[in-house]
């Protein structure tokens, strides 16, 4: 498919969005799998495959100034860090003269949380590890 306008997908195309949070993120990446395996009878080949559990993860990466503000809705919420449930988290890429397209990670929770802060920093940023424990939908697509 080629792009209309000549211009593809960037950072500035992309708008990530938690439900009653303002906050600012440097980078997200997530990834799903449904877990598949062959399945052998007699011979040597394959009869066909079955199929396990889904799994969907992400990370993402803040400024220290929205990791705070995360901070501060957990006292509101009066939840801690590791115990916020985040029904959903939205990525939207829009691009001129072209339909935004969204992918939903629903129901997230955060795992893990890393801090780095080295000499010479020109921002500090937190890095969050994230369960997605319901799907990761793309552009309206369930995975299953």
């Amino acid at each position: 498919m080629a792009v209309i306008n000549g211009k593809a997908y960037d950072w500035g195309d992309i708008t990530i969005k938690i439900p009653g949070l303002e906050i600012e993120a440097q980078e997200i990446s997530y990834d799903d799998e449904l877990e598949k395996e062959t399945v052998y009878g007699k011979g040597q080949r394959a009869r066909g495959y079955g199929e396990g559990n889904y799994k969907a993860s992400a990370k993402m990466s803040l400024l220290r100034d929205d990791f705070d503000d995360l901070i501060k809705y957990c006292k509101r919420q009066s939840v801690g860090l590791y115990k916020l449930v985040i029904p959903k988290i939205t990525v939207s890429f829009a691009n001129p003269y072209q339909r935004t397209k969204t992918d939903v990670l629903n129901l997230v929770t955060i795992t893990k949380v890393s801090h780095k802060n080295a000499q010479g920093d020109k921002s500090l940023k937190i890095d969050l590890d994230l369960l997605v424990v319901g799907e990761i939908e793309r552009d309206g697509l369930s995975p299953m």
